[in-house]
């Protein structure tokens, strides 16, 4: 069973949830829940109107071993299992039921390499909610188009987004920046405040939102072998059309197809899994 935080208030109002450590080896948004937790805990916040609820951590035992993931991904499953066989599986079915109880999740994140920028997974903007819960954050890119580059792949995405939108829930996906940054900490604690300032759930005045940048996805490379990356890209590094992006120790290369912005890279990416994205701004 999850760890779960719940605080409620005599209003009616939306049943909020924040999601932390879907992957094992993000710490920041468990550390900046974890601070949420106690000011609810102590009373220092109190919700004016609806739920508030919090999962620092959505994978416990990989979150112990300071690993992704125990047997897979858990943000390509969620979903309901029926007969499940994986330790991911499980934690999908206590999670599928969180995401349909809820009515907004914002699911916390971070990346790989030092210096990553954050930035938000707006997956659906056709969701007017979340459109709006994207526009009062801190945080200076946004990306749309994940869905749609999953449609033709050989790797399903069940990720907590989209089983929201199954659900008809609003959810964003914030990448907070890398997973060992004090940086990231804050930035995961900036988006459980401006969301909830932003909702009228606490009282106050949230931070100014810088003009915000629009990235659309345009396909990502799954890793087919051993190899490596060209050179220690950060997410949103600028990158140019037949530029060296990766190549495998069998001496075949991977180039960039246009110009526009590699994204997410992976060094460590385990062959059969995400390497990278490309994208460019709209």
């Amino acid at each position: 069973m999850l760890k779960k935080y719940v605080f409620r208030s005599n209003r009616a109002g939306y049943n909020i949830l924040f999601l932390g450590a879907i992957h094992g080896n993000e710490p920041a948004g468990t550390q900046a829940i974890s601070t949420a937790v106690q000011k609810f805990a102590s009373g220092a916040l109190i919700p004016l109107k609806g739920t508030v609820s919090f999962i620092p951590v959505c994978n416990p035992l990989a979150f112990e071993r300071n690993v992704r993931q125990i047997d897979e991904n858990l943000n390509r499953i969620i979903r309901r299992w029926n007969n499940p066989t994986t330790y991911e599986q499980n934690l999908a079915n206590e999670l599928s039921a969180e995401i349909e109880a809820a009515d907004i999740i914002i699911d916390l994140h971070s990346s790989h390499c030092p210096d990553d920028k954050p930035f938000i997974f707006n997956d659906y903007p056709d969701d007017h909610l979340a459109c709006r819960l994207s526009s009062v954050q801190n945080i200076e890119y946004v990306v749309e188009g994940w869905p749609q580059i999953y449609n033709a792949a050989p790797i399903k995405d069940y990720s907590t987004g989209s089983w929201a939108k199954i659900c008809g829930k609003t959810c964003l996906t914030v990448e907070c920046g890398y997973h060992l940054s004090d940086t990231a900490v804050k930035t995961a604690y900036h988006v459980i405040m401006n969301t909830l300032l932003s909702l009228d759930v606490l009282e106050g005045f949230s931070s100014v939102p810088p003009k915000q940048k629009y990235i659309a996805m345009d396909g990502f490379f799954i890793k087919t072998g051993s190899g490596h990356l060209a050179r220690p890209f950060k997410h949103l590094d600028p990158i140019s059309a037949g530029e060296l992006l990766a190549f495998y120790d069998n001496g075949t290369s991977v180039v960039c197809p246009q110009d526009g912005f590699i994204m997410l890279p992976n060094p460590n990416a385990a062959v059969g899994t995400e390497w990278f994205y490309l994208g460019h701004q709209k």
